[in-house]
């Protein structure tokens, strides 16, 4: 049975709220709620619904600047926002789009309206992410992160980030990506740790593992024990990495087994 995709709902109204609830529900999805957007952030982190729908008008936290975190984080920018709000000028809904938004609709809506945005926005995420597949990003550098995200997703990769070895591997462990990429210095010292935790693991041994490492290290492999073609060396070419990356899906598809 498939699962039901997951809509967090973010207004300050309580009644709106739980009239939106139940028709979401009506359609098929389970949804969350939050009453402002502090709550909203923290929801959207912790729980990652696969869409997010929006008011603007909170206390504390305005819906410009929640979806500008969301957006903005690791965690959480390949999550769709559609804004739901009784601001109608134009300079809000372009503000919205620059922050991300994939649709801007205005309070009172059209409930058909809306679920067809819903639809449409779900369908497209799930599109772009099975382009080429998942990769999963396991590197504590946020700036080579971002780097790597934007080449990969260019590339038409969907790409999930994770800062240290202990959130990479709860990510791989629960989105199952079609390879993962780990930086050498991830772990506490050196990736060994969390290579051999991948490599034995039932569920993640199958899974193409590339470790980031400088030439340095690579040098030092024993090709008895590693290949050092799973090695990419930092700094990144990414002609070579999106190289490396598709025939390692490609054999992965064939049946074939990665090394």
């Amino acid at each position: 049975m498939t699962p039901k995709k997951r809509i967090l709902v973010v207004d300050d109204e309580v009644d709106f709220i739980k009239m939106l609830q139940a028709r979401l529900r009506i359609e098929g999805y389970e949804v969350l709620t939050a009453e402002d957007g502090i709550q909203a952030i923290q929801i959207a982190r912790k729980e990652k619904p696969d869409l997010i729908i929006l008011d603007i008008m909170m206390p504390g936290l305005d819906g410009h600047s929640v979806c500008d975190m969301i957006k903005k984080s690791t965690l959480t920018w390949s999550i769709p926002v559609i804004y739901l709000s009784a601001r109608t000028g134009q300079a809000d809904e372009l503000t919205a789009l620059e922050k991300g938004a994939k649709y801007y609709l205005t309070k009172p809506y059209n409930p058909a309206v809306l679920t067809e945005m819903i639809k449409s926005a779900l369908t497209e995420n799930e599109a772009a992410a099975e382009k080429r597949g998942g990769v999963l990003v396991i590197d504590q550098d946020i700036v080579f992160a971002h780097d790597c995200e934007v080449k990969l997703k260019q590339a038409g990769y969907d790409v999930i980030l994770a800062p240290t070895a202990a959130e990479g591997l709860r990510a791989a462990r629960g989105r199952f990506p079609d390879a993962i990429l780990l930086d050498f210095q991830t772990s506490h010292d050196d990736a060994h740790a969390s290579i051999k935790i991948i490599s034995h693991d039932d569920a993640l041994k199958n899974i193409p593992l590339f470790v980031l490492a400088p030439q340095a290290v690579k040098d030092r492999v024993d090709p008895r024990t590693s290949d050092p073609d799973n090695f990419i060396v930092k700094p990144v070419l990414y002609p070579l990495l999106l190289d490396a990356l598709e025939k390692a899906l490609k054999l992965k598809k064939k049946g074939d087994s990665f090394p």
